[in-house]
C-alpha cells in the first residue's frame, strides 16, 4: 500500500509530564502501522513509529520523545531484521520482473546504488554525510552516470566492418585515433571502479547497519558480491533498506520509494 505525499506541516504539543516525553503528531499522511519517519521537537530529531493500527491523514497520535544520535530510516515501513538478511542474493524476482527495484538493478545498477545510499544518508563517494550532502547524492550519482554516458558514446571505438580477404574474414573498419580509444578507456575504467569502490562501501554499511555478520569469504565478502554479481547485490540492498510489501517503488525518485517524507516539524 502506498502512502501519498504532503505537503503542509503539521502541528504537535507536548503532553503531561510523565518519565518520557510524550509529544502529539498529526499524521502526515496515511500510513500503515510499524512506518517510520523524522520528526524533530524542540530543534531535535527524533524517529516517530505508526502505532499497528495505523493512521489517517491528520489524524494526532502520541508518540515518545526519544533522541538518538542519527538514524539511517528514510521512509521504510520497517526497520530491517537484525543479523540476518530478508532474503537471498538471488531472490531479483521476488517482487515480479517488472517491479522497479528488479529493472533499475538489470537495466541502471548505479542509480539504484543512488537511491539505496539516499536511504542510508550517504554522500555519492559512500560516506556518511550530513543532511545537505545525502539529499544531492541521488542527483550528482546521475550527473555522473549522464557525463559517462556521453564520453563512452562519443569516443566508442568504430563498429566493425567485416570482409573475406583471401578466405580469412578480416576487419576491415578504420581504426579510430589514439587520443579516442584511450578516453574511452579511461572512462570506462573510472566508472566501473567508481561503482564499484562505492557498492562495496554501501553493502558494508548496510551489513553493520543490520549487524549481520559476514558467512562466506570473511573479511572480503562485500568485495566479493559487488565484483562477481553488482545488479544482484544491489537488488538484494535495495530489498534489505525497504518494505516493498507496504510501500509502492519507483524509478524515477530519490530513495526509489513514492512515499519519501521530509522531516515532520512538531512543535
Amino acid at each position: 500500500m502506498s502512502a501519498p505525499k504532503y505537503d503542509a506541516i503539521p502541528s504537535a504539543a507536548p503532553i503531561a509530564e510523565t518519565a518520557v516525553t510524550m509529544v502529539e503528531v498529526v499524521a502526515p499522511a496515511t500510513l500503515s502501522g510499524g512506518f517510520q519517519f523524522d520528526a524533530v521537537y524542540n530543534g531535535q530529531t527524533f524517529p516517530v513509529t505508526v502505532p499497528p493500527e495505523g493512521v489517517t491523514q491528520g489524524q494526532k497520535f502520541t508518540v515518545p520523545f526519544t533522541v538518538v544520535e542519527a538514524t539511517v530510516i528514510h521512509g521504510t515501513a520497517d526497520s530491517s531484521p537484525l543479523r540476518r538478511w530478508k532474503d537471498g542474493l538471488c531472490d531479483c524476482c521476488k517482487y515480479g520482473c517488472c517491479h522497479p527495484h528488479f529493472l533499475c538493478a538489470w537495466c541502471f545498477p548505479a542509480l539504484l546504488m543512488g537511491q539505496v545510499l539516499t536511504r542510508m544518508k550517504m554522500s555519492w563517494c559512500g560516506n556518511y554525510a550530513s543532511e545537505s550532502e545525502w539529499r544531492s547524492t541521488y542527483r550528482y550519482i546521475i550527473y555522473t552516470f549522464i557525463a559517462y554516458v556521453v564520453i563512452s558514446s562519443l569516443t566508442a571505438p568504430p563498429p566493425p566492418e567485416y570482409e573475406y580477404i583471401n578466405d580469412e574474414l578480416v576487419n576491415v573498419a578504420p581504426d579510430g585515433p589514439l587520443w579516442q580509444s584511450i578516453v574511452y578507456n579511461i572512462t570506462n575504467a573510472a566508472f566501473g571502479l567508481y561503482t564499484l569502490f562505492v557498492l562495496i562501501k554501501l553493502r558494508r554499511a548496510v551489513r553493520e547497519k543490520d549487524e549481520i555478520p559476514e558467512k562466506r569469504c570473511k573479511g572480503c565478502e562485500d568485495c566479493c558480491c559487488v565484483f562477481w554479481c553488482g545488479c544482484c547485490t544491489v537488488a538484494q540492498l535495495a530489498r534489505q533498506t525497504a518494505d516493498y510489501d507496504v510501500q509502492e517503488a519507483t524509478c524515477c525518485s530519490d530513495t526509489g520509494l513514492k512515499f519519501s517524507p521530509t522531516t515532520v516539524m512538531v512543535v
